[in-house]
């Protein structure tokens, strides 16, 4: 039987605590780096997403303003006959629509980059390197 002092197995015992302690660190690590990759990449990809709709919101907002435009005009000759009225409540009628859908896109909009900034607040307090 072969004694080994505690000498010779301090160097030992150093090493396998330490080769433990590195591969139980770096688990983590590389698990927190791919969150941060996930989580950028899902952030830009938001950011895509809120400049699409805030396109089309605008787009949207240029519809409602001359649907209102038509309106105001159908709304001046209204009192020349039926047909004129209808024309004003016909116009009426699409410019509300369009209005409702506008503060519909609207709210989309918002919770939209309220979600996204909330990610970002999130990304920048675990991922961000602090200098």
């Amino acid at each position: 039987m072969t004694r080994y002092s505690a000498a010779m197995m301090k160097p030992v015992i150093t090493a396998t605590l330490l080769a433990f302690l590195v591969t139980t660190a770096a688990a983590p690590v590389a698990e927190a780096r791919a969150s941060c990759y996930a989580q950028a990449k899902s952030i830009k990809a938001g950011q895509k997403e809120a400049k699409a709709l805030q396109a089309d919101r605008d787009a949207l907002l240029e519809e409602v303003e001359a649907a209102g435009d038509e309106w105001e005009a159908a709304e001046q000759s209204r009192l020349f006959g039926a047909e004129e009225a209808a024309k004003a409540d016909a116009a009426k009628q699409t410019y509300e629509t369009l209005k409702a859908d506008l503060v519909s896109m609207e709210d989309s909009l918002q919770g939209q980059v309220s979600d996204l900034n909330a990610a970002v607040s999130t990304y920048n307090d675990r991922c961000a390197t602090k200098k």
